[in-house]
C-alpha cells in the first residue's frame, strides 16, 4: 500500500513538471510573433513566472483541497469547488504576475492593471479550471483501474478456490475398494499387493500434489489414468480390457491437472454396470491443427441420470468452461455400442 502511494506521489510530480514546462514552452512561442528580438528574453522570463506560479498553485493550494475534499462531495458539489477554487486562486494568480509587472515595467500603474487585472483573473481560472478536469480525469481513471483490477483479482482467486473444490471430490469408495482389495491380496498375493500398493501411492500422489489450476503435461495425465486403471484391473482382473492410443504430440500438450481421470472413473463405474464382460476401455489423444482431442470410451450404454452429467462429469465440464472460456468442449455421447467422452481443446499448448 505505502509502495502504490509511493508511486503515485512520484508520477503526479512528473506529470506536473511536464505539463507546466510544455505550458511554458507553448505560451512562449505563441507571443514570440508580438514582441521584437531585443524582447524574447524578457519574455521569457515573465512566461517562466507564470509558469512557475501555476506549477505552485496546483501543486500546494488545489492539490491539498482536492485531496482532502474531492472524494466527500457529489458531482454537482465538486463542480462548484473546482470553480470557486479556479476563480480565487485565479485572482492570486494575477495579483502575483501584476507584482511581477511592478518590479519589471518601469511605466506600471495599479490603475492601469486593474483594468486588466478581470480578463487576466478570468484566463487563469479557466487554466486553473482545466488543470482541475485533468487531475480528477486521472484521479477516477486510477480509481477505476484499480477496482478493475481488483475485481478480476477476486474472481480469479474465487475460481482458483472453485477449482480446488471441485478437485477435492475423489471418489471415496474407489479409496476404500481399494484398500479392501489390497487387504485381501496380502494374503493371497504379496507381490500384487504391492504393485496395487504402489500404483494407489503414485496415483494419490498426482491428485494431491498438483494444483487444480496448474497445468501438467497430458503425459503425467495418462500415467495417473495407467495407475488407477491398473488398481481396477487387479480388482476386476479379466472382467476389465484396458487400451492406450495417445499421439506422442498429444503427450506433450499441457492440460489442467487432474482432468482425464473423471472420464476413466466414469468409463468403469457405469461400464461395469451396464456392459457385458469383459468391459472394454479405450484412452485415445491426438492433435489436430493445434487442438488437442482427448476421448475415453467404453463398451456399454449411457446412464440414465436424470441430472445429466455425474457429479465427476460436471466438475469436468465446469473446469473447462472456466479455464477455457469458449475454447473448448466437453461431450457425452453413444454410438455403435461405444459410449464416448470427449473433450476439445483449441487452445491447447504445448
Amino acid at each position: 500500500m505505502l509502495r502504490a502511494l509511493e508511486k503515485q506521489t512520484s508520477s503526479f510530480w512528473l506529470a506536473q513538471s511536464i505539463g507546466w514546462t510544455l505550458y511554458l514552452v507553448m505560451i512562449y512561442i505563441t507571443f514570440l510573433t508580438v514582441v521584437t528580438p531585443e524582447n524574447f528574453l524578457p519574455l521569457f522570463y515573465l512566461k517562466a513566472f507564470r509558469s512557475l506560479v501555476g506549477f505552485c498553485l496546483t501543486s500546494f493550494a488545489l492539490r491539498p483541497v482536492y485531496k482532502r475534499f474531492g472524494g466527500k462531495f457529489s458531482i454537482q458539489l465538486l463542480i462548484f469547488l473546482v470553480l470557486g477554487a479556479a476563480i480565487v486562486l485565479g485572482c492570486v494568480w494575477a495579483t502575483l504576475e501584476g507584482f511581477y509587472y511592478s518590479l519589471t515595467e518601469a511605466n506600471f500603474t495599479v490603475p492601469k492593471y486593474l483594468v486588466l487585472f478581470p480578463r487576466v483573473a478570468l484566463d487563469y481560472a479557466m487554466t486553473l479550471a482545466a488543470w482541475s478536469a485533468v487531475y480528477f480525469g486521472v484521479k477516477y481513471w486510477r480509481a477505476w483501474q484499480t477496482e478493475r483490477e481488483n475485481s478480476l483479482r477476486a474472481s480469479a482467486l474465487a475460481n482458483q478456490a472453485q477449482l480446488e473444490m471441485l478437485r477435492y471430490q475423489i471418489n471415496p469408495h474407489f479409496l476404500f475398494n481399494s484398500l479392501n482389495s489390497i487387504r485381501a491380496s496380502i494374503d493371497e498375493d504379496a507381490g500384487r499387493a504391492r504393485q496395487m500398493v504402489t500404483h494407489l501411492a503414485e496415483f494419490l500422489r498426482h491428485s494431491l500434489q498438483n494444483s487444480a489450476a496448474k497445468e501438467v503435461p497430458l503425459a503425467e495425465e495418462i500415467e495417473a489414468a495407467r495407475n488407477y486403471l491398473a488398481i481396477e484391473k487387479a480388482r476386476f482382473e479379466d472382467r476389465l480390457d484396458i487400451e492406450f492410443e495417445v499421439e506422442q504430440a498429444a503427450k506433450e500438450f499441457s492440460v489442467p491437472c487432474y482432468l482425464l481421470n473423471p472420464l476413466v472413473e466414469n468409463a468403469v463405474k457405469h461400464g461395469l454396470n451396464g456392459s457385458r464382460s469383459p468391459l472394454r476401455i479405450r484412452v485415445s489423444g491426438a492433435v489436430k491443427e493445434n487442438a488437442l482431442y482427448l476421448e475415453v470410451a467404453n463398451t456399454g450404454r449411457v446412464s440414465e441420470n436424470p441430472d445429466g452429467f455425474g457429479i465427476g462429469l460436471e466438475n469436468v465440464r465446469r473446469r473447462l468452461e472456466k479455464l477455457f472460456p469458449g475454447q473448448s468442449d466437453f461431450r457425452l455421447f453413444e454410438e455403435s455400442g461405444w459410449v464416448r467422452a470427449q473433450i476439445t481443446i483449441r487452445t491447447a499448448r504445448n
